[in-house]
């Protein structure tokens, strides 16, 4: 008897290995089929920009990606219908966020970044679901206490 239910858990384990397996490779490619849209086209060079400053939070919304950098503080929002384009889906916003980690490979590293899924009502009661890059507290400590950044910063 404990050696079938060994084996019924072995079985599940596996299918469930697989099932994750096949979630990851579906990401992957939504997320190299966004990197070859118009609309990722026109974010990558505020991307590339941003890519060169410490960034504090990326948020791929419903409405916008918006960019926090750190150093200097500053906000860039890319609002999709300025831009011409349709709002993505809640998979094509996890499909622009894995995009960005591909290409700002810092994102990926999870000691410095964290990544989120959150979730706001909308005003029509409906829920949105959007994706969030936060720099985690250590590495923005480390970035505010370089020596770089303590020369930016005057000195009372």
């Amino acid at each position: 008897m404990l050696i079938f239910i060994g084996v019924a858990l072995l079985i599940v384990c596996l299918i469930l290995l697989q099932w994750q397996r096949a979630k990851h490779q579906r990401q992957r490619e939504a997320a190299e089929r966004v990197r070859k849209t118009n609309l990722y086209a026109r974010l990558y060079p505020l991307l590339m920009e941003a890519g060169e400053k410490p960034i504090e939070q990326i948020a791929v919304r419903d409405d916008a990606v918006i960019l926090r950098l750190l150093r200097p503080s500053r906000e860039i929002h890319f609002h999709y219908e300025a831009q011409g384009f349709d709002a993505p889906t809640q998979a094509g916003r996890l499909a622009l966020a894995q995009a960005m980690a591909t290409d700002l490979p810092a994102l990926a590293d999870t000691d410095r970044y964290s990544f989120q899924s959150r979730k706001r009502r909308l005003p029509n009661g409906e829920r949105s679901v959007w994706y969030e890059y936060l720099l985690t507290m250590e590495e923005k400590q480390r970035i505010l206490n370089s020596p770089s950044a303590r020369a930016r910063v005057p000195q009372a």
